[in-house]
């Protein structure tokens, strides 16, 4: 059975890091335009679609990939693929991990569930010096706030906490794995 995952997470919590890995599990990733704007990836054998650029198919500048990296304008396209596509899908970043586009998934009525990485602020500190991350504290503390929430709108009185959506710790290659074996597959 298909399912949509959607991967959200303050800047440096592993989002493209774990995509990358689950595109680990097929070798037959194609660069693929379901829809207008929604530049993607996808794999025959998995019947899934990563949403987004990611190296190598889309070599990128620095550490922005996945939906980062397409229009702002793409949410309304990513509706419409989300409403036509019967095969599994993967997306993470700001640019479609919003309240909005994620109550349009649970409304399509497809078995979904979103993830909201977490780290330490140590671990998020290391990952940004060592990226050259210029985030100033002003867009992080915005960033927090979405994902705050993201999490008290999906967790309110309509779902419960588990229904839809999890927040997990994502600092080590162990718990990369863990989180592919437990949700993602």
């Amino acid at each position: 059975m298909s399912k949509i995952i959607g991967i959200g997470g303050m800047p440096g919590t592993g989002k493209t890091t774990l995509i990358k890995k689950f595109m680990e599990q097929a070798d037959d990733w194609e660069v693929v335009k379901p829809v207008p704007l929604l530049d993607s990836l996808y794999s025959k054998k998995l019947d899934c679609y990563v949403l987004g650029k990611y190296d190598p198919w889309y070599p990128s500048e620095g550490y922005a990939m996945g939906t980062d990296r397409l229009s702002m304008a793409v949410q309304p396209q990513a509706e419409k693929f989300i409403s036509e596509t019967e095969s599994s899908v993967v997306f993470e970043g700001d640019r479609l991990f919003t309240g909005k586009f994620l109550d349009y998934i649970i409304n399509q009525g497809k078995e979904c569930f979103f993830l909201i990485l977490e780290a330490k602020s140590d671990t998020l500190q290391e990952r940004y010096e060592s990226r050259g991350s210029n985030q100033d504290d002003k867009f992080l503390n915005g960033r927090r706030t979405k994902y705050e929430n993201i999490w008290s709108g999906l967790t309110g009185n309509l779902f419960s906490d588990e229904e839809f959506i999890a927040k997990v710790t994502h600092e080590t290659e162990e718990d990369t794995l863990s989180i592919i074996k437990e949700y993602m597959l």
